[in-house]
């Protein structure tokens, strides 16, 4: 567009442009009734000089005729054939003895005066006609097209008011279609700007909000034990036990928030992951050996199913913060003497990623929830959870151009399933 914007308009560019072709139609067809106007004027006006002569010739052989009945024949004879230099040269020294020569003036010719005035008056008439249709052919094109710039200022205000405004209709080609449709253009992309303004403004209230009432239980918590330490004698039991519990309120403060503010890098697009080839096998084993001390705690066995390692473009240490928010969510659901399953799978359409326990399951009219931002589902009693890991794993495979299934069994437990496709990985390498 910058291009064709600087482009040197040539002359025959002009002959693209719609209005000008209508004002070069409107003008030739203005010039042609001129024409045909002054070529039907000029005919009549010749005729009408015609018959003058004739009349004029008429009335001098008449006059000779009825003084001289003999002559007829002569004066016919002279009045149809040619006359030579002589004879014209004969007659004008006559003439010029009475004073009738080309100096005398047009008063003395009524008839030629006459004619001149007709023929004057006529083309004047013409020249003020073309003229008055020339003006009214530029007032009509210049009425248009400021009619139009008018149009598309008073768009172009309404859009930068912020007003919900649709697109204009582009029906023809041109420059001023090609005006419109950059109009569009830049309608859509303030109105796109104005829309992630205030969704980014929503988003920060609700930020806000979210902090302070997921901070409000962990501060009140910290307050009270403090309280007690600072106004009551206690034992040393007593200290060591609200200090252990501070400590507990102080870490899930530092991983709500950091979670919180991961959460929001994501959502406004701050974060850029750095995608590279890598094993996913490795990144899934990697996440394992994270939690390992927990399944250990928790008597969880958790198994890696991989026939061959799967590299995929990913981003390590953002996929490994997905895959943790699901793996810990499966091994604390868990019970004891149980297993947790992770099976790498890839089609040749998709990669995929299945976690499964084997916990009591998920509610069916609950799982459509579980990504919500805070929620937790009606058997997730355990404390400190807040209900935020599975929506940061959600927002992150959605980085990946990914997405989470869930199945779910009362019963006999769940699977969150990580797919990919196959455009956003580099394929399979055998084992050595």
């Amino acid at each position: 567009m910058e291009q064709t914007s600087r482009k040197r308009i040539g002359f025959f560019d002009l002959w693209k442009n719609p209005e000008a072709k209508n004002t070069v139609r409107l003008f030739l067809f203005s010039l042609l009734l001129f024409i045909i106007m002054v070529d039907y004027g000029t005919f009549y006006l010749t005729q009408q000089f015609k018959n003058d002569y004739i009349e004029s010739n008429a009335a001098i052989t008449g006059a000779l005729l009825e003084q001289h009945p003999e002559l007829e024949g002569e004066l016919v004879t002279l009045l149809t054939k040619d006359v030579s230099d002589d004879e014209k040269r004969l007659g004008m020294d006559v003439l010029s003895e009475y004073g009738i020569t080309p100096e005398l003036s047009m008063e003395f010719f009524p008839e030629m005066t006459e004619f001149f005035r007709m023929i004057t008056g006529f083309f004047i008439i013409s020249l003020l006609l073309f003229f008055i249709s020339l003006f009214l052919l530029h007032y009509q094109f210049s009425t248009r097209m400021f009619t139009r710039i008018r149009e598309l200022t008073r768009y172009a205000d309404e859009v930068l008011e912020g007003r919900a405004v649709s697109s204009l209709p582009e029906f023809r080609e041109g420059d001023f279609s090609k005006l419109i449709h950059s109009f569009n253009r830049m309608r859509f992309v303030i109105q796109k700007n104005i829309a992630d303004l205030k969704k980014e403004k929503r988003f920060l209230v609700n930020l806000m909000s979210d902090i302070s009432h997921q901070l409000k239980t962990p501060l009140a918590a910290l307050t009270m034990y403090n309280d007690l330490m600072a106004e009551k004698e206690l034992s040393k039991e007593q200290q060591d036990m609200f200090l252990e519990q501070g400590r507990q309120q102080l870490e899930r403060m530092n991983w709500l928030i950091q979670s919180l503010l991961k959460l929001a890098k994501l959502d406004v697009g701050a974060i850029q992951f750095q995608k590279r080839n890598a094993s996913l096998t490795q990144t899934v084993l990697g996440s394992v050996e994270i939690l390992k001390e927990l399944s250990v705690q928790k008597g969880v066995q958790v198994e890696v199913k991989a026939v061959q390692e799967c590299f995929m473009k990913h981003d390590a240490d953002w996929m490994t913060e997905a895959l943790l928010n699901v793996l810990k969510n499966a091994i604390e659901h868990t019970p004891s003497g149980k297993n947790v399953s992770i099976t790498l799978e890839e089609s040749k359409a998709l990669t995929k990623v299945h976690i499964w326990d084997q916990g009591d399951g998920i509610e069916r009219g609950e799982v459509k929830n579980i990504f919500k931002r805070f929620y937790k589902g009606k058997k997730n009693k355990k404390s400190g959870s807040v209900g935020i890991g599975l929506s940061l794993s959600k927002s992150i495979v959605e980085g990946h151009n990914g997405i989470i299934q869930v199945e779910s069994k009362i019963g006999e437990g769940t699977t969150f399933t990580f797919v990919f496709a196959k455009d956003s990985m580099s394929g399979l390498v055998n084992q050595s």
